[in-house]
């Protein structure tokens, strides 16, 4: 650990706010000031100037400058230095209201009374709580079908509609299933069913009809997965189809966990989804195709919207320039330089996953088992975060809303 460095002089010392004559509490009195002045820049995954605040140990460890307490003596700690302001040029914060005499005089009670912060508080990003599975509990009801008796209970309108007829019945589920409508005898044939059974049937043959379903669903996952046939990239080759690929999974009902898989972890079929367009021309930094990729995944698979935070850190969640990068390193050939605002900072992507709680890449791997291991995170069965996406997704194409709206 790099040794504190604030060189205050003795009339700077005299001009500082007097320590607070009270007992200082962290929770109370100490983090309001950094979450206030602080964790913009230095928490929740990010760390200027090498300086990060999301631990007690991180804090004490330091960055470029130096420890930024001496426990015990406020006068001889670089916080205070910094937020003090003698310096116009080094004050802290860099932006924003600068401290008020009384949160440094609480600071420095709170050095001089040994610095003490408990361990179990952090300013890291918040975490997420809908990553791991959960089974709800199903309540009881007249419904057959489960997901009736869930939305009875928030959605009574649509579980106490009247049944509609069987052809409306007929022409909706062709249309979901195989984007056709029924031919007229297949439309008098169903009517003249009598069993009791028969909607299920129909809807279990048309699912059946794998050539007419995956050509009807092709178009929903062209769209998802940019696997459009105009544009730039076809021009001058910068972006290979994947519409064999596609059909092949869809007409061989290839499960939802490996079709993420196979385009997470690209095969040569299937490569085309996470190497992106490579475009004619300048770009900016935030369109590069291992940036593409980052953007693509999060948005498809995961219902996150990485593009703000693929200039800067988003000023609309609690993503962060550093996480978009971590993904797209993945898919970069060499090293990653970070660039914010299109302007390089001479910094360089560290891998990572958007999610630690699921797991990390190793970052010594080679970018072929990182792109397995982002495959492994995303696909395993303590992520929920993947089948909620790709479930609101299809509840979106049926019902014209997701459930978690909008879908991206």
């Amino acid at each position: 650990m790099v040794a504190a460095s604030a060189k205050l002089t003795p009339d700077q010392v005299a001009k500082l706010p007097s320590p607070a004559a009270k007992q200082v509490e962290f929770v109370r009195d100490v983090k309001p000031i950094f979450d206030a002045a602080c964790v913009k820049c230095h928490g929740k995954g990010k760390d200027k100037g090498g300086f990060s605040l999301e631990t007690r140990d991180a804090f004490t460890k330091g960055g470029d400058s130096g420890a930024p307490v001496v426990a015990g003596k406020s006068a001889e700690s670089l916080l205070i230095e910094l937020v003090a302001g003698f310096d116009p040029d080094n004050v802290m914060p860099k932006k924003g209201s600068k401290l008020k005499p009384e949160q440094i005089s609480l600071l420095r009670a709170w050095i001089d009374q040994g610095a003490k912060w408990p361990a179990d508080i952090t300013f890291k990003k918040a975490q997420v709580n809908n990553l791991l599975p959960r089974k709800p509990e199903l309540p009881s009801g007249e419904q057959r079908n489960p997901i009736d008796r869930l939305l009875a209970r928030t959605v009574p309108e649509i579980t106490n509609a009247k049944l509609i007829d069987d052809r409306a019945f007929a022409r909706r589920v062709y249309l979901d299933v195989i984007g056709l409508l029924p031919l007229p005898q297949e439309l008098k044939q169903f009517e003249s069913d009598n069993g009791a059974d028969k909607r299920e049937r129909l809807v279990s043959r048309l699912l059946g009809e794998n050539r007419r379903y995956a050509e009807h669903w092709l178009s929903f996952w062209n769209d998802l997965l940019r696997n459009d046939y105009r544009g730039t990239g076809y021009i001058d080759g910068g972006r290979k189809q994947i519409s064999a690929w596609l059909f092949s999974a869809l007409m061989t009902n290839m499960p939802y966990d490996r079709i993420v898989a196979q385009l997470v972890d690209p095969t040569k079929e299937s490569e085309g989804f996470a190497n992106g367009i490579s475009w004619r021309g300048a770009v900016n930094a935030s369109q590069v195709p291992p940036m593409q990729a980052a953007q693509s995944i999060g948005q498809v698979f995961m219902g996150v919207n990485l593009k703000c935070a693929s200039c800067h850190d988003s000023f609309i969640n609690d993503y962060t320039l550093a996480d978009s990068y971590g993904i797209a390193a993945i898919y970069a050939a060499d090293k990653l330089e970070i660039a914010e605002c299109d302007k390089p900072t001479g910094k360089f992507a560290k891998v990572k996953f958007l999610y630690s709680e699921l797991g990390d890449i190793d970052t010594s791997a080679t970018k072929a088992e990182q792109r397995k291991q982002l495959a492994t995170l995303l696909t395993s069965k303590r992520d929920g975060r993947v089948t909620r996406t790709i479930v609101n997704r299809l509840w979106a194409k049926f019902m014209g809303r997701g459930l978690v709206d909008p879908v991206d």
